[in-house]
């Protein structure tokens, strides 16, 4: 793997000194900042998959990048090249142990046409508040940066703003400086309108959401199968009380050629009784297949993908459900979920939530490795309850500590799901800690870096 990043990793760094070394860094309008994690974990389940990460209980995750920016009154540069170390396995990385990786994460120029509109193009992190589809860098490595060109519009007091994106997937096979992975960003082209509008002094938001993407089969490379994600989301806050709906639905086909009519829906509502805790029940619904209708099935893809983005806001930090519903084939999900939030001090909260997971349609696809047949199998709807107590401290401005401890209660579903070795009625439990720095090492007196999202 460190072999075939060479190219692109001597690529990365002669880009990242270029932008260094320019002759503009003399003047305030630089930035050089970073982002280093680590996070060690432990977790009482093994995968069934016979290779060398089946007996790992302790794990390790390592991060560190180092970004670059330059903010000119017409323009920006932007820089950023990372490394990452993979010891073990976990709910959200599979890797082979003491896997190491190097690359150009992000690098990309914005023009600015007016305090109004900009134009920004290059490898570009797509994040969005909601999370729900686009997302930044996550541990699984599953969410990339995208080599996009994005039109943005935005409001100075950010009463509204929209971002209109093009972007390409796949235009370097190899582990070039210009690839991103296929399997994580699988697309051949993707664009997408992402507009937001608040009312009412700003109580009332409305977010409209329509992402398109186009992708081959990988054999007939001549044919492209285009879906698209269409929806709504309202979130509306009166004094203690905030409301959050969302649907959308995709339609289209998918890469084997069947039609794809699928849909996604979500009602939140928040309550803080007390300036420092908030109350949250909500309940997320994903459609998916009735694997036993196999004519239907044969037909029509009715499973739901949550594309770019992890869901790690309602699906927990666990994430180990996360991956099993980012491709559209899969028995859809309900979750119905509480949380609460205890801001002890302003640097110290404690979050607890508690998940309960249910099929929408109970039947499921195993895989028999001895006779290598899929069989559907009926099981309960209820698929996994979870219990999971955050802390996240922050000692200091850039430093933010996180321990975390999950309990999940797996039901007969779960038996062999995703290949991780399942025992229903058998709890399991994972915990880990996590230190995040973040510095900024010019201008020191400054504790924000460049804005780097889309």
């Amino acid at each position: 793997m460190l072999k075939k990043t060479i190219p692109g990793v001597l690529t990365g760094i002669l880009l990242f000194c270029g932008i260094a070394l320019f002759p503009w860094q003399v003047k305030a309008q630089v930035i050089f900042s970073g982002d280093f994690d680590g996070r060690l974990s432990s977790i009482n389940l093994h995968r069934t998959l016979p290779d060398s990460l089946n007996n790992k209980t302790f794990n390790f995750i390592g991060f560190g990048e180092l970004d670059l920016g330059y903010k000119h009154k017409k323009w920006d540069l932007f820089g950023s090249f990372f490394g990452n170390y993979t010891y073990g396995t976990n709910f959200s990385s599979i890797r082979t142990p003491g896997d190491i990786q190097f690359g150009f994460y992000q690098a990309w120029f914005r023009y600015h046409f007016s305090k109004y509109f900009s134009l920004q193009a290059g490898r570009i992190e797509i994040e969005y508040s909601d999370q729900r589809f686009f997302e930044a860098r996550d541990w699984s490595g599953a969410v990339t940066s995208h080599n996009a060109v994005i039109l943005h519009y935005l409001e100075p007091d950010t009463g509204a703003m929209a971002d209109l994106g093009f972007a390409m997937n796949k235009i370097d096979a190899g582990e070039g400086l210009f690839s991103t992975n296929r399997t994580i960003n699988n697309y051949r082209y993707m664009s997408y309108l992402w507009a937001s509008k608040r009312l009412f002094d700003k109580q009332l938001s409305l977010t409209f959401t329509n992402i398109f993407s186009a992708n081959d089969n990988g054999e007939d490379l001549s044919v492209l199968y285009g879906q698209n994600t269409l929806g709504l989301e309202s979130w509306l806050a009166l004094d203690d009380w905030n409301f959050d709906l969302a649907g959308y639905y995709q339609f289209g086909h998918v890469i084997d050629g069947r039609k794809l009519s699928a849909w996604y829906g979500a009602a939140y509502v928040s309550y803080s009784p007390a300036s420092w805790l908030t109350l949250m029940p909500a309940y997320e619904y994903m459609s998916g297949d009735n694997f036993r209708d196999s004519a239907e099935w044969n037909r029509v893809e009715h499973g739901f993908s949550i594309l770019y983005g992890h869901m790690t806001r309602s699906f927990g930090h666990s994430g180990v459900l996360t991956n099993g519903f980012r491709p559209n084939s899969h028995p859809g999900l309900n979750n119905l979920y509480f949380t609460m939030t205890f801001d002890i001090l302003d640097n110290l909260s404690i979050e607890a939530s508690y998940h309960w997971f249910s099929l929408a349609d109970p039947h499921l696809r195993k895989f028999d490795p001895d006779s290598l047949k899929i069989t559907i199998v009926d099981v309960p709807k209820s698929l996994l309850h979870q219990a999971e107590l955050t802390f996240t401290y922050n000692p200091v401005p850039a430093v933010t500590l996180t321990l975390d401890y999950q309990l999940l209660f797996p039901g007969t579903g779960m038996k062999n799901y995703g290949g991780w070795n399942f025992s229903p009625g058998t709890p399991v439990s994972s915990a880990y800690i996590e230190v995040e720095w973040t510095p900024v090492f010019y201008p020191h007196k400054k504790r924000h870096a460049v804005t780097h999202d889309a």
